[in-house]
């Protein structure tokens, strides 16, 4: 009699085990092992610009001994430490059976400025609902620097007066800013150094400041051989008087000088020799700004650096390019007219 209730009872918590995870109920009886596994996780590569998606692909196998509901997690995480979840999926699973490719898709936020650069995509799976307390993660995976996110890539067709206002003033250099020396031709901004003058040209975000930590792109040509005179991309915000600056110099010499300024003082300065005239092709310049650390690129390859918080700025910030007449430099103006040339700006 004993052994007959007995053979009863497994069948059933085994009904049980098989189908309650189908609904609210989950029981758990002895010897029954509940755990799963990744065996693929794809996420996106390249880059995702505002509206678009970035998707991964995620497929699991159920690594127990019975049939269970599986919930799958994926976020991103930007440089700056900020999540953004991807809404939860579901899959049920026979014990050893291998699910098939669950798609989960990021869409770059269009209503907002997001912090661009590199992101982190991170899979998770739960035993249960992970929105709920007490969800216990079975397995987790995570890939560093998965795909790049920008809230725009300017591709200078057209000079979009609805992101850039054009300068004209005094620089803060020699000559001026004259806004008859900055237009897009063939699709590349140019920016005019006048024959004859010590004249330049500028562009800046429209007012108000609005951009902080992120990835800051550009893709440039110098002039070929203009002693005295800075092509530049930079960061800056006139109220707080922080910047952070890339500036080239335009005699051939390859040298670049990088710097971070806070609140109107120098705090970070190096200066590089490129092994390469910045005037014979373009160029990719980057400033990779995040709460912890300040860095500038050519060309994808790190080349100087800050972490030290007292020489990075915090404040919102506009993007800068300009060509200029320093007065610390030497040089004379030219017989020819001279052009600093920028094929795309992203952030």
């Amino acid at each position: 009699m004993y052994r007959k209730i007995k053979y009863i009872l497994i069948i059933f918590f085994t009904f049980l085990m098989t189908y309650s995870c189908d609904e609210k109920l989950i029981i758990l009886p002895e010897k029954v092992k509940i755990s799963a596994d990744f065996v693929s996780f794809a996420t996106p590569s390249g880059s995702h610009y505002s509206g678009g998606t970035a998707s991964h692909t995620i497929q699991i196998k159920n690594t127990g001994n019975a049939r269970w509901k599986f919930w799958i997690g994926c976020s991103v995480r930007d440089k700056s430490g900020a999540w953004y979840d991807i809404p939860v999926d579901t899959v049920t699973l026979n014990p050893l059976e291998t699910s098939k490719q669950i798609g989960m898709s990021w869409i770059v936020p269009s209503d907002k400025i997001i912090v661009s650069g590199s992101y982190l995509s991170r899979a998770a799976i739960w035993i249960s609902d992970p929105s709920q307390p007490g969800a216990v993660q079975l397995s987790m995976e995570e890939i560093s620097e998965a795909f790049e996110a920008f809230n725009f890539i300017d591709d200078f067709n057209n000079l979009d007066n609805t992101r850039w206002v054009v300068s004209h003033k005094l620089s803060p250099g020699f000559g001026r800013f004259n806004r008859a020396n900055v237009f897009v031709e063939a699709g590349v901004l140019n920016i005019k150094f006048p024959k004859l003058t010590k004249d330049g040209g500028e562009i800046k975000t429209v007012a108000p400041a609005k951009y902080k930590y992120g990835s800051y792109r550009a893709s440039v040509k110098t002039p070929m051989q203009l002693p005295g005179t800075y092509t530049t991309i930079f960061l800056y915000e006139s109220a707080n008087l922080d910047e952070i600056d890339i500036e080239i110099w335009n005699d051939g010499s390859g040298k670049v000088d990088f710097n971070t300024w806070v609140k109107g003082v120098q705090k970070f300065s190096s200066q590089v020799v490129l092994p390469f005239n910045p005037g014979e092709q373009f160029h990719e310049y980057r400033i990779d700004y995040y709460p912890d650390e300040v860095s500038f690129w050519v060309d994808n390859v790190k080349l100087k650096s800050t972490v030290d918080i007292s020489q990075i700025p915090t404040t919102i910030t506009n993007i800068y390019l300009s060509g200029w007449w320093p007065k610390w430099m030497t040089g004379e103006a030219a017989s020819t007219d001279n052009f600093a040339l920028y094929e795309w700006v992203k952030y």
